[in-house]
Parts: structure tokens; sequence; C-alpha cells
């Protein structure tokens, strides 16, 4: 008799309710259609382009043991193609301008002849240093730990530097070298996240001259003695170059092609052959990132 009671009160309930079932059957039916909704497919391919500001200063020995400071814009193209658990990254940037001593330019002054009076006289000028900076470096890095949210890949990057000084001759650097690399990624939601890299050489190859660029004893040194190879470039590793390179980004996301991003780098590096130069730099930059 029991039974029969609590059935027949569940079948009053349903005529009596049926709205509520036919709810209850929509909502399962929405949340089995947005279960069988495949997931937005992750895009590993990005370019981006950025403009910033670098403040520099260095010394470089084989012209004169003399700071130099310069602050100037900075053009950076940088991407990556994250694939499985590989990082692929590159890093292109470029920066030139004048190069201001410590203290400030003091006029130089330089001797000439005047030909119609027969006699020589000084002339005072301002000499312009060049400088010229340019990197490219690209980085294999392998995910070891962390998880979603904190990612973090270690690997290796080919680097390649060049440091230029023109004022009278030129003082040109040029290096190769093979990096230990580090990123480690902050994935603070799906429209924000964070990515600190980190470099350093441990061998390489460098190019200097023996002296400021085309000097007159280098040139009458290799004219005596034609036959002797004169040393421009030597192996470089730990004992001779040190250097360390790091980036922080931080990235937007607009929409599913479109990122807003800016950054803050900084390096250090001295190489000290055949006479000491010495690099500091630290830069802001902001720019777009496109994913696809």
């Amino acid at each position: 008799m029991c039974k029969l009671f609590i059935l027949l009160m569940l079948l009053v309930n349903l005529y009596a309710n049926p709205f509520l079932y036919a709810q209850d059957e929509a909502d399962n039916t929405e949340i089995q259609q947005e279960i069988m909704q495949p997931s937005e497919t992750i895009k590993p391919f990005r370019i981006g382009a950025s403009l910033g500001y670098s403040f520099a200063g260095y010394r470089e020995e084989t012209y004169s043991p003399v700071n130099r400071y310069l602050n100037n814009l900075t053009f950076i193209i940088d991407g990556n193609i994250e694939k499985d658990n590989f990082l692929h990254s590159l890093n292109i940037g470029f920066f030139m301008g004048n190069a201001e001593m410590d203290g400030g330019e003091n006029a130089v002054l330089r001797q000439d002849y005047d030909p119609q009076k027969g006699e020589a006289y000084y002339l005072a000028y301002l000499q312009q240093y060049l400088f010229i900076r340019g990197y490219l470096e690209y980085a294999l890095d392998y995910r070891l730990w962390g998880d979603e949210t904190f990612p973090g890949y270690l690997g290796g990057a080919f680097r390649a530097d060049t440091y230029m000084q023109f004022a009278h001759y030129p003082g040109i650097t040029g290096l190769v070298s093979l990096d230990v690399h580090a990123t480690q990624k902050w994935i603070v939601n799906s429209e924000n996240n964070l990515i600190l890299s980190i470099s350093f050489p441990i061998f390489g190859y460098a190019v200097r001259p023996a002296y400021a660029g085309a000097d007159y004893a280098l040139i009458q040194y290799s004219s005596q003695k034609p036959w002797k190879i004169i040393k421009l470039g030597e192996i470089v590793s730990l004992h001779n170059y040190w250097a360390v390179f790091g980036d922080l980004k931080y990235h937007h996301k607009v929409n599913t092609l479109l990122s807003l991003y800016s950054g803050l780098g900084f390096e250090l590096s001295r190489i000290n052959f055949p006479r000491p130069r010495t690099d500091a730099i630290f830069r802001l930059n902001s720019g777009i990132v496109f994913t696809f």
C-alpha cells in the first residue's frame, strides 16, 4: 500500500511540473554538446616586432681606456615555435648612435697647414664616435620542469654578436658562440603570460684587431713581414670571455591572431684580448606579436 502511494505521488508531480524535467533534459543536452565540442587549437608559431630604447655603456681599450655612453632607439624581431616539449626561439636586435665620453665630449686639437702663409695652425673639433651594436640568437630548449602554469625549459643557443666603433679608424669586434640557454614561463591566464630567458656563452670564436682598426703600426708590421700571419681571431671560452644575456617579456592576448607585449632586456660582457672590452646594456621595448 505504501509503495502504491509513493508511485501515485510521483505521477502527480510529473504531470503537475513537466517543465522542470524538460529544463533538466535541455541542460543535460547542452553539457553534452560542450563536452563534444573540441577545445581551442593551440597555435605553435609566434613572430613579433618591437621598438625599444637601449641605455648602453662600453669601454674599448684597443682604442682608449675611456668609458663611453649612448642611449638609442633599438629595433627587435623575435619569434618562437613550440612543438611537443621543444621550444625554438629567435631574437634579432640592432641599434646605432654617437657615443659620448664619460663627463661629456672634449674638443680635440688637430694641427693643419696654411699654404698661403706657410704656417702651421691648430683646429679644434669634436670627434664623433659612431657605435653600432647587433646580435642574432637562435635557441632550442626542452621542457624539463614545472606544470602547465609554470613550465621550464633548458637547452642551448647559437649566438652571433658584433660591436663596432667608427672614429679616426674602425674598431670592430665579432663573436660567434654556443651558449647555455634557459626559459621559464608563467601562464597567468588565457590572456596573459610572462617569459624569462637567460643565456651565457661557454665556447666560441672572436675576431678582434690587435690594434684599433687599420692602425699604422699594424700596416707597417704586415708590410715588413708579409709572410707572417697577423692573429686577429681567437677561440673564446670562460678563460677570456664572460657574458650574460637576459630577456623578460609580458604578453597580453588581444584576439586569436594578435597579442601586445612589452619587455626589458639586459646584457653584461667582457672580452680580454688583445686588450679588454667591456659592455653593459639595459633595454626597454614594446611591440606586437602575431600567432598562427
